[in-house]
């Protein structure tokens, strides 16, 4: 095909792909009669097809290197993502129901919408920055296993991409490539407890943008080794950024390393691929464009100076002490540490991660030597990323105490820096030790995930064998029920302690039902309501399963009544 066909094709896909979108989300206006009586189904295929078309035309450059051909690399990337995989398959399977948070069930129950066609949001309800590109994918495959494994199945698959795309960009180091990139990956795939649990997770999206956002890291180095293809190429990073964008908002976070690697490399050419990127980045991110425009814009006002925050970056200690807590706190736990052992596991645990941590800051400053004395573009980006993303987190972002969460993106420069510093013969058992103790503290994980799977599983059986179908608890309860029950057990979090909702619609099914139970978050708080409640007159059986439960209830209580001086605000 020629490329003018081809750029033919490339722009009928994009304007079908807007069209698709415009078609298939709610964002909240109506859409055009013409619009509607379309269905979105050969919408879909149409913008595939020609999609397939413009990629075959050769434009974009996505395939093999002059120095590393594909096919020399394919083995040994199906060997890495295959095992990144087959790794996380067991713990998804007996612990899907333990690995989804609170927060993560909201895009679960996103997934259910989905599948049931009620409704297709582009974000999480009142979250304008947690996209549901996952919870689009999670709902085709529930259609074949159950819901919670079908929510961490679709996380796997993202994280697999990450290991891929972390594979083919250490491939592009000159440092022993085929050591370096096999290496970096099997780091990734049998990675440290922290991060196999947000490989497995729903908490976030930042699965997705870590796959995306290291995908994005590769097209940047294609760009300032082809200078013929720039364009084409600029044009496909800012499609990557901008679905990683519309997934969550710290893709920023990537698009300033790129920004800042590509204006450093070749500024005058960066900016005549400007007009590329950015139209790749509102093609990728059109969802989130679509609902901004009907919303006020509000996932922008996270990015604005005195806008929303996404935490209150000055909560917690001054900077001081959090760069102490960046290293002493955030990092040990990124690398290896889980807390919750006996003591001398923990004090093992302790020195493994510090002693990982000394290998990563050593091959920290290794990379930086290559890269000044090699001018070695791979080295440049990914300590640029670590720049940005250790700044935006001491700056930008609430420090939360044991949760390295804003450094998961870390996750690439450790394992490249890693198999860089211990590429020698005789340092490869050390890299091979800290391979196996990340694998063997993710495993470790596996018996509490399991038994956590099993009581939420029995939790949720018990209410739905004991009739329950409406109830008032807390949000963290909430969320999780609704979500694991597939709505046949509907939960408002009006109870508390905390209220906050979400999908505000549950708190109006549970006040118009005829019943409702009362989960409490433990025994004395269930004591508490059942005190409450018989100065009411009101009488009640209670059920001991994971959570003590209130129901059959003499009459339908509202919380109001057991707390009236309380507020109940929904946000």
């Amino acid at each position: 095909m020629s490329r003018r066909a081809g750029a033919a094709a490339g722009l009928a896909a994009a304007l079908l792909w807007m069209a698709l979108c415009a078609r298939w989300f709610d964002v909240g206006w109506a859409r055009p009669a013409w619009l509607t009586a379309v269905s979105p189904a050969p919408l879909a295929l149409a913008t595939a097809a020609l999609l397939a078309l413009w990629w075959r035309s050769g434009r974009p450059s996505a395939r093999g290197t002059p120095e590393h051909g594909a096919g020399a690399a394919a083995w040994p990337l199906l060997l890495v993502v295959g095992l990144a995989v087959l790794f996380r398959l067991p713990l998804l399977w007996q612990g899907a129901a333990a690995y989804v948070t609170a927060d993560g069930a909201l895009s679960g129950i996103v997934a259910l919408h989905v599948r049931e066609g009620t409704e297709r949001l582009v974000f999480v309800p009142h979250v304008p920055y947690s996209g549901s590109l996952k919870s689009h994918l999670t709902a085709p495959l529930s259609l074949v296993m159950d819901t919670a494994r079908a929510f961490a199945f679709a996380s796997v698959l993202f994280y697999a991409g990450f290991v891929a795309a972390l594979y083919r960009l250490a491939r592009e180091l000159r440092e022993a490539p085929a050591w370096t990139a096999l290496a970096a990956s099997l780091y990734a795939a049998f990675a440290p407890a922290f991060v196999t649990r947000y490989s497995l997770s729903n908490d976030g999206n930042y699965v997705e943008v870590l796959a995306l956002g290291t995908l994005a890291l590769v097209l940047g180095v294609r760009w300032v080794r082809d200078p013929e293809r720039r364009g084409p190429t600029a044009l496909l990073l800012g499609l990557v950024l901008g679905v990683a964008f519309w997934c969550h908002i710290l893709a920023v976070i990537y698009a300033a390393a790129l920004g800042s690697f590509l204006l450093l490399a070749a500024w005058r050419a960066a900016l005549r691929s400007a007009p590329a990127a950015l139209c790749g980045l509102a093609l990728g991110a059109f969802p989130s464009l679509l609902w901004n425009a009907a919303n006020g814009w509000a996932s922008f006002h996270y990015l604005l100076p005195g806008g929303t925050p996404v935490g209150e970056a000055d909560a917690g200690p001054p900077f001081g002490a959090r760069l102490a807590g960046l290293l002493a706190d955030h990092a040990p736990v990124l690398l290896g540490y889980d807390p919750g052992y006996p003591r001398f596991a923990d004090v093992a645990l302790t020195a493994a991660a510090f002693a990982t941590l000394v290998l990563a800051l050593a091959g920290l400053v290794v990379a930086a030597r290559i890269a000044v004395r090699e001018k070695c573009d791979v080295l440049r980006l990914l300590l640029v990323l670590v720049a940005v993303n250790v700044a935006t987190a001491l700056f930008a972002l609430p420090y939360i105490p044991g949760n390295p969460r804003y450094l998961l993106f870390l996750v690439a420069p450790v394992a490249a820096f890693l198999a860089l510093l211990l590429r020698a013969p005789r340092a490869r058992p050390v890299f091979a030790a800290v391979v196996a103790l990340g694998a063997l503290g993710s495993l470790a994980q596996a018996p509490g995930a399991s038994v956590s799977d099993a009581r939420w599983r029995g939790f949720v059986a018990d209410l739905e064998r004991e009739g329950v179908r409406w109830c008032y608890t807390d949000f963290y309860l909430a969320t999780k029920v609704n979500f694991l029950s597939e709505e046949r057990v509907v939960c408002s979090a009006k109870l508390g302690p905390t209220t906050t909702e979400y999908f505000f619609e549950y708190r109006a099914q549970v006040e118009q039902a005829p019943e409702a139970a009362y989960i409490a978050v433990n025994d004395d708080n269930a004591d508490k309501l059942a005190r409450r409640l018989a100065r009411l007159g009101v009488t009640c059986e209670r059920l001991d399963s994971m959570k003590p439960v209130l129901l059959r209830l003499s009459r339908k209580v509202d919380p109001v009544e057991l707390f009236p001086d309380r507020a109940f605000p929904l946000r």
